[in-house]
């Protein structure tokens, strides 16, 4: 394929102009082409039968006529609705979707409430549903939709009086700071950002996933080795609509400043969650892990000393309730992972080895071996003074030693069956940082992917998001 042909960047009108202008940012030598279908805008409230019958047209079209390396479906709408079809058509170059900002928000607003606003149809679509209920145990997420907003942005009505009015009516209850962030789930609604800063609370952050996308697109034109060597880039526009004053907005919008990335939160010991850890390790367990032995598992756990005991003796989350907190770590690392559709394409996650009881059990259980091993203690440190003190500590004692991963394999298997996904997953989850030979621990993490995503999801989880005391 050639690296020089464009990027087809596609919307239902005018919105997707707020990713072009992320992508051109972030891709300034790339070739562009958008197309936006002012003519059948909007599409949010339309059937997903039809918008996907509409995307796929074009999306042809497209491909018909500029060959194009690479897709953006700069709109959530026609994300939702069509883009694993799109994959499907085109299965040798990057497919590029978008979704609303609900992950960034969630994690820098854990315990707020997390408004999104959105087309009826990204609402109501099974994608935003998954990851509603992924984001859902971290904040409080109420979904909005904004149907008369993309018409305000299409008929070029992006700071008016109607539409503060609009907005205003629709935003009553979260305008004096009982939101703490605001997703703009439609890519035409960062155009309004402006209205929407002013009357929100200065507490209040806005999201958009615009910049997510481009950085995105960036490294998936990398790995597909895609990108174009050099050259001035260029912006070519197309309309579905007749009226030429749409393809004139375009080009007006592509030269508003983006709206700014809200900072992510300094670096956190442990993930701080609304819910009790031990509260949510168990509501989340009987939520997803049903299976005969489930139960006694549990209440095998609840005796233990599981729910207040380290992760470690003196590194990551070694504090008292560290190995429970640790375990929900993992288990929001792993659904992230996985969720990713690159992942999903070369994992192939179909059937019960890839279910959310499957990822909750190898999560959740993977550190089950550490149960009963520490005891508190103290041990001597030099002070700032080089004066030595005694501090408190743990000690690591292993009263079954058995192995790491292959402890807690057994330690479950004693009340409830395992797959072969589950069982390899949690005996092979610290990868090659084991003591297993190489070569069985490379065979693993291939025969069994879920094995693969657990350690990415253990070590992130370890080395980004906790700490030592």
């Amino acid at each position: 394929m050639d690296r020089n042909s464009p990027i087809a960047v596609f919307d239902s009108g005018v919105g997707g102009v707020s990713v072009l202008r992320a992508l051109v940012r972030t891709l300034p030598e790339e070739r562009f082409v958008y197309f936006g279908d002012s003519a059948n805008a909007p599409y949010g409230s339309r059937s997903t039968e039809e918008i996907r019958a509409m995307t796929l047209e074009n999306l042809a079209r497209l491909k018909r006529e500029y060959d194009f390396k690479a897709a953006v479906i700069a709109c959530n709408t026609a994300s939702s609705a069509a883009i694993n079809e799109l994959r499907d058509a085109y299965p040798d170059r990057p497919i590029i979707g978008i979704e609303p900002a609900l992950k960034p928000a969630a994690d820098q607003h854990p315990g707020q409430t997390v408004v999104v606003m959105a087309t009826e149809t990204t609402l109501r679509e099974e994608k935003f549903a998954a990851l509603t209920q992924r984001m859902g145990d971290r904040c409080r997420v109420v979904s909005l939709p904004c149907p008369e907003l993309v018409e305000f942005i299409e008929r070029d009505e992006t700071d008016s009086p109607a539409l503060e009015d609009y907005l205003r009516r629709i935003l009553a209850p979260w305008l004096e700071g009982a939101a703490g962030a605001v997703v703009l789930g439609c890519t035409h609604f960062p155009f309004a950002a402006g209205v929407l800063r002013r009357i929100l609370a200065p507490s209040t952050e806005l999201y958009d996933g615009s910049m997510g996308t481009a950085r995105n697109t960036r490294r998936l034109l990398a790995e597909y080795s895609l990108l174009r060597d050099g050259g001035p880039g260029e912006v070519r526009f197309l309309n579905s609509s007749p009226d030429e004053a749409m393809t004139a907005l375009c080009r007006r919008l592509l030269q508003t400043e983006p709206l700014p990335e809200p900072q992510a939160p300094a670096k956190r010991t442990i993930r701080r969650n609304a819910m009790d850890p031990k509260e949510r390790f168990v509501a989340i367990y009987r939520q997803y892990i049903r299976r005969e032995g489930a139960e006694e598992l549990l209440n095998w756990l609840l005796s233990t000393d599981f729910f207040e005991a380290p992760a470690s003796a003196r590194y990551h989350s070694a504090t008292a309730g560290g190995l429970c907190q640790h375990s929900l770590n993992v288990y929001d690392c792993l659904r992230a992972y996985l969720a990713r559709p690159r992942v999903q394409q070369i994992y192939g996650l179909t059937g019960e080895d890839y279910s959310e009881e499957s990822v909750a059990i190898a999560a959740l259980l993977h550190d089950l071996c550490k149960i009963g091993c520490y005891k508190p203690g103290f041990r001597n440190v030099k002070d700032e003074r080089g004066v030595w003190q005694k501090v408190a500590t743990y000690n690591f004692d292993d009263p079954f030693p058995f192995g790491h991963g292959e402890k807690s394999v057994w330690m479950v298997m004693k009340y409830m069956k395992l797959t072969d996904q589950e069982a390899f997953a949690i005996r092979y989850h610290m990868g090659f940082s084991g003591e297993e030979d190489a070569r069985t621990v490379g065979q693993a993490l291939s025969r069994f992917p879920l094995a693969f995503a657990l350690n990415v999801a253990d070590s992130e989880a370890t080395y980004f998001l906790e700490t030592a005391p």
